[in-house]
């Protein structure tokens, strides 16, 4: 059914106060006592009406600006050419930095749009998301673009954030093309991101002893041996951030199976649940490297491999007094679930369900 016109939607409002009007005047001849009540029922409705009419406007007049925007979009030579050749896979070399430029341009001013409230990601997320991390994950366009002129895109590199977050708070998958720019992002700060093998098992260690050395309360980690980590690194999958070849941030997944590692026994003996299952065993950061999104950028890796292998639930242990662990996980989707009691203490158990990822 079509939306009605601003014109006939305005008639239909003053038929409604119209009637109204005239039941509060034979309210007020026949039963005066209930007048106060009417007229303040009326009231209410009243404003419901206009904050309705309100919020459908913005909604009309969002979506045909979303309309005009693609057409934008789609209308430009230069962001069509570039597209082209995003969609397509085809060579994008240096020379077509005026093609990068107009198309960055176009996601700068839908950041600015944005910032004004004239649009809401609700909006643009669904059509806009592939021609955006497609675009910010290409090789060329990172170092020709983004990372070699970062100053000059300072918009785009703030909407990737924003972006990013809005995914994460409404539980949707991260597109491949973030993790490229993320990784790009960390290389530019001489990180270098790489699974790690049974020969970095004395590093393990020592990023643990350190962190736990540093510690106010180091009993809200758990003092993992040798053989824990060389365990997981033969069985499970084991990704590590290193800075001049020092070790500074490690993540790790774990697939139980439905042995007796699985956290998930804790909250279901359902098989299926279980099998569907995996272990976010640990999220270790160097204290030094704090705050430069290394713990997320790990933890949503693993959450691409679980999905890889074909599970669907994430689950962790936190110790009850670990608030910093809290609210990183809390950030990132997981909720606390349960308080157990486990072999090395009393513990919380958050989980989160793995979005399924799409390929951009």
């Amino acid at each position: 059914m079509a939306v009605p016109g601003a014109r006939a939607r305005l008639l239909v409002l003053v038929g409604v106060l119209a009637v109204g009007l005239s039941g509060l005047i034979a309210v007020r001849i026949w039963f005066p006592k209930a007048f106060a009540i009417a007229l303040a029922i009326g009231a209410l409705i009243g404003a419901v009406i206009v904050i309705y009419e309100v919020r459908l406007t913005k909604r009309i007049a969002q979506a045909e600006f979303i309309r005009s925007l693609n057409s934008s979009f789609t209308g430009d030579p230069n962001i069509d050419a570039l597209w082209r050749k995003l969609l397509l896979d085809e060579t994008i070399t240096p020379k077509d930095r005026h093609l990068m430029s107009a198309y960055l341009t176009f996601f700068e001013t839908l950041y600015m749009l944005i910032g004004r409230d004239v649009l809401e990601f609700a909006l643009i997320d669904n059509l806009f998301r592939n021609r955006f991390f497609r675009a910010i994950g290409h090789p060329v366009i990172l170092s020709a673009a983004l990372i070699a002129n970062g100053s000059s895109f300072i918009n785009i590199h703030d909407l990737i954030a924003e972006w990013h977050a809005y995914l994460r708070k409404t539980g949707q998958p991260i597109p491949d093309g973030y993790f490229d720019y993320k990784r790009a992002v960390l290389e530019r700060q001489g990180l270098e991101i790489a699974d790690l093998t049974r020969k970095d098992a004395d590093a393990l260690v020592a990023l643990s002893d350190d962190i736990i050395a540093r510690l106010d309360n180091p009993d809200v980690l758990r003092n993992n041996s040798r053989e824990m980590f060389a365990e997981c690194l033969a069985s499970g999958t084991v990704l590590g951030i290193r800075h001049e070849s020092r070790l500074v941030a490690v993540g790790i997944l774990v697939d139980p199976g439905d042995g007796p590692e699985s956290i998930q026994r804790y909250l279901t003996e359902d098989a299926e649940t279980i099998a569907a299952s995996a272990n976010l065993k640990l999220i270790m950061v160097d204290p030094d490297w704090r705050h430069h999104g290394l713990g997320t950028y790990l933890a949503e890796l693993l959450e691409k491999r679980a999905e890889l292998l074909g599970r669907r639930h994430l689950l962790c242990t936190i110790h009850p007094a670990n608030d910093a662990s809290k609210a990183v996980f809390v950030a990132l989707g997981y909720r606390m679930r349960k308080r157990v009691s486990t072999p090395y203490g009393r513990r919380l158990v958050f989980s989160r369900d793995v979005p399924t990822l799409r390929h951009w």
